[in-house]
């Protein structure tokens, strides 16, 4: 099961000084301030063009500060119960309802807990509050859509296979970000191939470290913590926060470790919750929790999005992360190095990117059959650009095999050049540019060298004229494997060894290569 971890209700927070926004309460939003929020709205508020799904609670989409910066599946016409878009979900107009299987995604009046009550619509205000209209606070990113998917129930809690599902619902209609304010003690298989599958395509997923406040904070390294200590491995694209307080220092709170990359403010926040319908008040404070600094980072991730639609997961949480504000000085003993790089810095964040050189041209690859010298080579569309390399020496002809794949997991495609015949299973990864990155070999005995394919982190093998297939992870280390067991001998073929699997004991790589299937 996951849960949000719970708010800590506090008290009124002192005003700050800066007004420059024309929103009713910005002057309560200190944390804005610390971030470096008014900078980086000197040079981008969001474009609408950019999704953020919040995976949580119900929320009060009708909130006059979000209701212009809800998302709209414009594929669907709503009221005709048809699936007009055919993706699984009839009249889904805003969002997703997984609890109840419905299209309403709005909380109820009188239900649940406070807590949970609030949760969805003040981490979405803190994401996408429409900023400078007069009314109420200001979001990271006052333009953006948000995307509201329901998973958790009005007390917080929820089932891990509804929170998968969401996130698959989210990277299916479009979403470049997805917000998971959420925490298990357990991980989930369920949702990790769900936030692997999010990164294969490209999407971030911000995670929040969790709370305890009672022992002042888990060390996530000794108590694992879910999804965020996913964030350890880049085969799921998930940047994990912590939180800080005013003054730079990890929050009493919030959790700390090796899974978190970044923390953000998140001690003592004032931002929206739904609208009570006799008073008509929808704002409140003294709001605390990592919960609340995760929707910071994803709305700066989208507005980095905004300013670089080309990038994906890897770019989006690389910046995030080399632009972080050092706090580290400021921190006890016990806690340096284990709240991330630093503070989030909007405004470093967004800085210098207009005007960035636009992405390059999509290349292909391609490898000189057997009885010919074995080359590689790697070229753009308009062949503005040509690699040409000699991987196993210039006399070579047996002819080569070669697939792009993210190795090192870093967001960018490496090459894996394996022989397409002879005995010498010698396989080399080179860059892009053909440098050398690392070699090995898995066999001296093959009859038709070997074929290859793509893992996320990795890479596979396989014996085409035998039953034996090689995992290769990012270090460069095999771990050899008999999907057919030990007496099969009839040849593999990638589509037969992906469908087939393997144990976890007979490959460490299995939980990566189904997540991309």
């Amino acid at each position: 099961m996951l849960i949000i971890p719970p708010i800590i209700f506090g008290g009124m927070i002192p005003s700050a000084l800066a007004l420059t926004p024309d929103d009713t309460f910005y002057a309560k939003q200190w944390y804005l301030l610390q971030i470096q929020a008014e900078k980086a709205w000197d040079i981008t508020t969001g474009s609408p063009d950019v999704i953020v799904a919040v995976v949580d609670t119900a929320m009060d989409i009708d909130h006059e500060d979000l209701k212009e910066n809800i998302w709209t599946n414009t594929r669907e016409t709503f009221g005709n119960s048809v699936d007009d878009d055919g993706n699984g979900f009839a009249d889904d107009i805003h969002g997703w309802n997984f609890l109840d299987r419905s299209n309403d995604v709005r909380p109820r009046d009188g239900a649940g807990t406070e807590h949970g009550r609030v949760h969805a619509t003040l981490v979405a205000s803190l994401i996408a509050a429409r900023g400078n209209n007069g009314v109420g606070i200001a979001g990271v990113a006052w333009r953006i859509k948000i995307m509201p998917v329901v998973a958790l129930d009005a007390d917080g809690g929820g089932s891990t296979g509804d929170v998968a599902n969401a996130i698959y619902y989210a990277v299916n209609n479009g979403a470049d970000i997805i917000n998971l304010s959420l925490e298990g003690y357990q991980d989930a298989p369920d949702v990790d191939a769900a936030i692997a599958h999010a990164r294969s395509m490209g999407v971030l997923t911000v995670a929040a470290a969790g709370n305890a406040e009672e022992v002042a904070g888990v060390d996530v390294d000794m108590q694992r913590v879910f999804p965020v200590c996913l964030s350890t491995d880049t085969s799921f694209g998930l940047i994990g926060v912590g939180s800080t307080d005013r003054a730079d220092r990890r929050a009493a709170f919030a959790n700390y470790g090796s899974c978190i990359q970044v923390s953000a403010p998140g001690d003592d926040v004032f931002g929206a919750q739904p609208t009570d319908p006799s008073t008509g008040a929808g704002y409140g404070s003294g709001f605390s929790g990592t919960s609340l600094a995760a929707p910071l980072v994803a709305g700066t991730a989208a507005l980095i999005k905004s300013l670089r639609p080309d990038w994906g997961w890897a770019e989006l949480r690389e910046r995030i992360m080399s632009t972080a504000a050092p706090v580290d000085h400021l921190q006890d003993d016990a806690y340096r190095g284990r709240i991330g790089r630093g503070r989030l810095d909007m405004a470093a964040a967004v800085t210098g990117l207009v005007g960035m050189p636009p992405p390059q041209e999509p290349q292909t690859l391609s490898a000189t059959i057997p009885g010919r010298d074995t080359r590689v080579r790697v070229r753009t569309a308009t062949v503005s650009s040509m690699v040409d390399v000699a991987p196993y020496g210039m006399k070579d002809q047996r002819g080569a095999r070669a697939a792009f794949a993210d190795v090192d997991g870093d967001g960018s495609a490496e090459i894996v050049v394996v022989p397409a015949s002879g005995r010498a299973g010698t396989w080399v990864v080179l860059s892009a540019d053909g440098t050398e990155r690392m070699r090995g070999n898995v066999a001296t005995d093959l009859r038709e060298g070997l074929i290859v394919t793509a893992t996320s982190g990795g890479f596979v093998l396989a014996d085409p004229r035998g039953g034996r297939a090689w995992g290769v992870d990012a270090k460069g280390v095999v771990t050899p494997f008999y999907p057919y067991g030990t007496g099969y001998r009839a040849g593999l073929d990638m589509v037969s060894l992906l469908g087939k699997g393997s144990s976890v004991d007979e490959w460490h790589l299995r939980r990566v290569v189904e997540a991309d299937i």
